[in-house]
């Protein structure tokens, strides 16, 4: 192989693809004979020689000459692109600009040697699978925190090694929670417990179902979530102001009940309903127009309507026994195990006042345990969030992640709907194929990654390969083939009309 040309970052490689098989992705050090200092660069793509005479000259053969035996037939050599990436030495270091002269050994690195010098080893390997020679890839598990992003079109393996991260993940003890919008992971293994000795006899998950075994009382919900889905639900701006008052004066006098040792009665959807029966929101009165009760009753009337709507999700506890504990649920897969919530029977206004307030636990959660130094913080999986989950929410996530202890992964097809905040924050990216320009363009905007890398290596990968690069990896990209878990139903609930009526193969 010889160096053609370096142009800032890019490297030119002339090679006779009948001695040298290179593969995109490939790693390669050009060290100078001389001096020892090398550059370690990565195969992007190929093309063919424009301009065999100028190669002939770059080998410095004469024009005319008759070829030597050991001389390259020119019309077979190709040109490799590829990229810089680190200053080889020991360790790998960030490249500062330098690059060799034309006098260079051309040396292959195996996988196995770029993974010893840019993943971490602190004792936490989470295996995701082999790269593309075959040398088992794992990344450190420190290094997933804080903000993940999976991404790849519709059919490439995307929540195939979110699962697998998921179930890693338990192995090693870890918390975790998934909102489900598609009962992707209904059907992973449930935990066991071992409820004498108090352990995890086989890590899992525990399936909560939005509106069947995961109600929630008032007080559990939240005023704000509560007042984020009346809206969606359409109750107007002026009606939700009163609401907000009346139940906030509520809220506080059942506090103020507790912190005197008074009995506290359960608050449920029904006993707010029961207020816009009695006009407690709004009471009327005296008015420069007259027609206060009148206007009482369009207030009232308008938030018990929604209420009823409300209570139709069936998200609402309607005594204490019936309201669901997460946090008790979580005590339960502290220590390895998912709960998995699952919001696929809920309509679409409910959905992001549900998660809201259950965000709004997860944040209790991680303050509990700052407050406990425990540090069993969630790993926490979003499905396509930007269908359930305010952009607000999703800005204070990913800006507060290393503050609050949580780490998330956001799970998406539609990488246009990710929001550039997510990207710009994220500490690693899992890219499966993405074969459009405009999605590499977007996810071009992280700061993890170049264009050219993108255009490289996402538009040609097979099913179930993803592209690894962030702090997990050093931040050098690594091709790498994602492992089936054996003996787990790791495919989504598809449903098809058409059933097969003759053997497949």
């Amino acid at each position: 192989m010889l160096v053609y040309q370096i142009r800032a970052d890019l490297v030119e490689l002339v090679f006779d693809p009948r001695s040298e098989d290179l593969r995109v992705g490939e790693s390669l050090v050009l060290r100078e004979a001389d001096s020892g200092r090398a550059l370690v660069v990565q195969v992007l793509g190929f093309r063919t020689v424009t301009y065999p005479a100028l190669i002939r000259e770059e080998f410095g053969l004469q024009a005319g000459e008759p070829p030597a035996p050991d001389e390259p037939d020119l019309k077979h050599l190709k040109v490799a692109q590829a990229k810089v990436r680190k200053l080889a030495g020991r360790p790998w270091e960030n490249w500062d600009g330098w690059i060799p002269h034309r006098e260079v050994v051309v040396e292959r690195v195996g996988d196995r040697e770029v993974l010893r010098h840019c993943v971490a080893d602190l004792g936490n390997r989470i295996h995701l699978g082999r790269t593309l020679q075959g040398d088992p890839f794992y990344v450190e598990g420190q290094a997933l925190e804080k903000v993940n992003v999976i991404t790849g079109a519709k059919g490439s393996g995307k929540s195939h090694l979110a699962k697998v991260l998921l179930m890693r993940l338990i192995e090693q003890g870890a918390p975790c929670i998934v909102f489900d919008i598609n009962r992707e992971y209904v059907h992973l293994p449930p935990l066991e417990l071992d409820l004498f000795e108090e352990r995890v006899v086989r890590p899992g998950i525990v399936h909560l179902r939005a509106g069947r075994n995961l109600k929630l009382g008032i007080r559990q919900f939240g005023l704000g979530p509560l007042l984020t889905m009346l809206t969606r639900f359409g109750l107007p701006e002026a009606s939700a102001l009163y609401f907000e008052n009346r139940v906030a004066r509520l809220l506080d006098e059942i506090r103020e009940r507790e912190r005197t040792g008074q009995k506290v009665p359960f608050i449920g959807i029904d006993q707010l309903i029961q207020l816009a029966e009695e006009n407690e929101y709004y009471q009327g009165g005296g008015s420069l127009w007259g027609g206060g009760d009148r206007v009482a009753g369009v207030i009232n009337g308008a938030i018990r309507s929604r209420l009823e709507a409300l209570k139709n999700t069936g998200l609402f506890a309607t005594h204490p026994k019936e309201a669901t504990s997460v946090q008790e649920h979580y005590a339960r897969i502290r220590n390895g195990g998912a709960l998995v919530i699952d919001i696929a029977d809920l309509p679409n206004l409910a959905k992001v006042g549900f998660v809201q307030a259950i965000l709004e636990m997860i944040k209790d959660i991680c303050e509990a345990e700052t407050s406990a130094e425990s540090g069993r913080y969630p790993f926490v999986f979003f499905e396509e969030a930007h269908l359930y989950v305010q952009k607000a929410s999703i800005d204070y996530i990913v800006t507060r992640a290393r503050h609050l202890g949580l780490t998330s992964f956001f799970v998406t097809n539609m990488v246009s709907g990710l929001d550039e905040v997510v990207l710009r924050q994220a500490d690693n990216l899992f890219l499966l194929t993405l074969p459009y320009e405009d999605d590499v363009r977007h996810v071009a905007k992280s700061a993890i990654i170049d264009q050219e890398t993108l255009v490289a290596f996402v538009r040609r990968l097979k099913r179930h390969h993803v592209l690894v690069v962030g702090q997990a990896t050093g931040g050098y990209p690594v091709i790498v083939k994602v492992d089936p878990l054996s003996g787990v139903n790791t495919a989504g609930e598809t449903r098809y009309f058409f059933r097969p009526r003759v053997a497949v193969g």
